[in-house]
């Protein structure tokens, strides 16, 4: 499916790639983009970021290893910088979905919660770790 914005085929997975990295304004490690999109499938990453570069939607700075490249959206094209909730969403929901009363209410406020969810686990996790390493 193409972006409605871009005209670059983009699944939900890249839009979600190219959220992370807009995140903050800050470039990021592919490493990071994995660790905030609670992803262990690297070479899925890695094609979607190539694919986002190559599209012009992001670009790359730094290193020239492949662990220290980080990844920004572009400047010179407004989708990088553009809100994509709306837009994202429009494009990855089947129409079937807008029969449904309330459905983007309620997925906002499920959306919402199920980032706490996952935030308060990440906290479990690190006491966890903490715990364990203590004597």
């Amino acid at each position: 499916m193409s972006c409605a914005v871009c005209d670059v085929p983009l699944t939900g997975d890249d839009v979600a790639v190219l959220n992370v990295v807009r995140m903050g304004d800050e470039p990021k490690r592919l490493s990071e983009i994995g660790q905030l999109l609670n992803r262990v499938d690297v070479p899925n990453l890695q094609y979607a970021t190539r694919k986002l570069v190559r599209s012009g939607l992001i670009e790359t700075e730094g290193s020239s290893s492949r662990k220290e490249t980080r990844y920004r959206a572009t400047r010179d094209r407004a989708f990088g910088h553009r809100s994509l909730r709306g837009v994202a969403r429009r494009d990855v929901t089947p129409p079937m979905l807008e029969a449904l009363d309330g459905w983007a209410a309620k997925s906002e406020t499920t959306s919402i919660q199920l980032d706490l969810i996952s935030s308060l686990y990440a906290q479990a996790a690190q006491v966890a770790i903490t715990r364990r390493h203590q004597p």
